[in-house]
Formats: structure tokens, C-alpha cells, sequence
């Protein structure tokens, strides 16, 4: 597949901003909403990785989940590859744009086997691609095919779910935590594989994290987010080196403590 121009975003969102309801209660009605997100503004690049970090709560899934989506109310303008779209209305879209999720047990049909998931989404999107080739490219064996979910490490899991998204060719993957329930070792060679995908397919990645030291493995940008607000973003390791906010200095701080 011949590869694009990188030098325009593949993705871009601009003003996002989402609010939940506060929940009420039987005394209590409900009030105003909470300030999920307030005006975010990215970029993402085709062969490049780019890290979404902040502390938990601070919304970093709610932007993979708006992208994609599975965030009802919303305001903000979405493009892919310079053409508008709703992600409420992305029919057109669910194959360029995969989201790999944190839990990889939850995320695959405990009823299938790991062949069936696969040749599932093959036989859907009339690929050319085989279920072998797909596990080859994550670097599975054949013999996982015959497994339920529950029988694999979460390391082959989070790799079945990284080839059930690579089966339907997409653009553009959103990686929700998907090392952070690994043991460290294992960590590294799923971020060797992202790293080893992106270079062969040209993929654009949003790599949501709290832990920086996967930032400084592998990513290139990098977009620090407190409280739904984008506090600093652009190079990974300037930012890591010399950060401009307090609160990226207080999240450097606290991977070296």
C-alpha cells in the first residue's frame, strides 16, 4: 500500500468540549453539569505516535471515546483527512478508525474462539488477509486460533484485539491503556509491536496513558491533559526534558520519585 503524505494531519479535532450530568439523587436533584473536556485541540499524523497523558479522571478516554463516537453529547469539529465528520454519524468511518481497549478480556467474545474473532471480521470486510497472516503480523502463532479468551495471557489477548482492529485496515488507532494491566516485560514487546506496525503500515496513533515511562519509550508527541484542559503539547522529548507547566513538572516529578 503506497504510503500518504504525512505532512497534513490524517485526524484533526479542534474546540472539543463535553459535559456529563451531575448525578442526583432521591433528595437531591440533579444539578449543573460537570466540565468534562473544555476546548481541546489536537492533531494526529500518519507514522507517528502520539501519547494523550494526564492523571486518572483527567479525560483522556473520554477524547478516545468521543473520537470514535461512544460519547453521545459533544460540541467541537472533527476531521479526517480534511473532510468534516460527526463521530455520531462515522458509519464511513469504523474502519479507518479502531479503537483497541484497556480490558482485553471484556473487549472479546468470551464465546469465540480467537479464529473465530478474527475470520469474523475478515469474512465481514471481504479481506484478502487470512487469520494466520493477521496473528503472524502480531506475532502469534496458528495454534492461538483454537483458544478461547480466557485461555490466553493478557499479552496474547491485547494482541488478538491489536489484529481483530489491524484486520479491517484502519488509518488511525486509539490505544486506551493497552499495556498498563501487563507485566513490564511483556509491556515492552507490545510497544515494540505498535512501534513495529506503525512503521510498516503507517499508522497514526493516539497512545492514552498514565505512565510516562512508556512515553519516553516510544512516543513522539505528546499532549499533557489536567482536569479536561490541554495544559502542554508538542515534542515528546522536549516536553520530558524541559517541561513548561507545573503540572507536566509534577507528573515528571512523580516517574522518577
Amino acid at each position: 500500500m503506497p504510503l500518504k503524505n504525512n505532512s497534513s494531519p490524517i485526524l484533526s479535532v479542534q474546540n472539543l468540549s463535553v459535559t456529563f450530568p451531575k448525578k442526583g439523587s432521591f433528595f437531591i436533584k440533579k444539578q449543573a453539569s460537570d466540565q468534562v473536556l473544555s476546548d481541546v485541540n489536537f492533531e494526529l499524523y500518519q507514522g507517528k505516535i502520539t501519547a494523550l497523558v494526564g492523571e486518572s479522571g483527567s479525560g483522556k478516554t473520554t477524547i478516545g471515546n468521543t473520537i470514535v463516537g461512544l460519547v453521545g453529547s459533544f460540541t467541537g469539529d472533527f476531521q479526517f483527512e480534511g473532510t468534516a465528520y460527526n463521530p455520531l454519524d462515522m458509519s464511513h468511518l469504523r474502519t479507518e478508525i479502531q479503537y483497541i481497549f484497556q480490558d482485553s478480556l471484556s473487549a472479546l467474545n468470551p464465546r469465540m474462539k480467537a479464529g473465530q474473532i478474527l475470520n469474523e471480521i475478515l469474512l465481514i470486510h471481504h479481506s484478502n488477509e487470512n487469520v494466520d497472516s493477521i496473528l503472524e503480523q502480531v506475532d502469534l502463532q496458528g495454534e492461538i486460533s483454537g483458544k478461547y479468551p480466557h485461555e490466553l495471557s493478557g499479552g496474547q489477548r491485547q494482541r488478538v484485539n491489536i489484529a481483530r482492529a489491524l484486520a479491517v485496515n484502519p488509518q488511525v488507532l486509539v490505544c486506551d491503556e493497552v499495556v498498563s494491566a501487563l507485566d513490564v516485560s511483556i509491556q515492552a514487546k507490545i510497544l515494540n509491536l505498535i512501534t513495529r506496525l506503525v512503521r510498516e503500515r503507517n499508522l497514526a496513533i493516539l497512545f492514552i496513558t498514565h505512565d510516562l515511562n512508556v512515553v519516553k519509550a516510544f512516543a513522539e508527541s505528546i499532549i499533557v491533559l489536567s482536569k479536561g484542559v490541554i495544559v502542554e503539547k508538542g515534542n515528546a522529548l522536549q516536553i520530558m526534558e524541559s517541561p513548561e507547566h507545573s503540572y507536566t513538572k509534577t507528573l515528571i516529578a512523580a516517574m522518577y520519585s
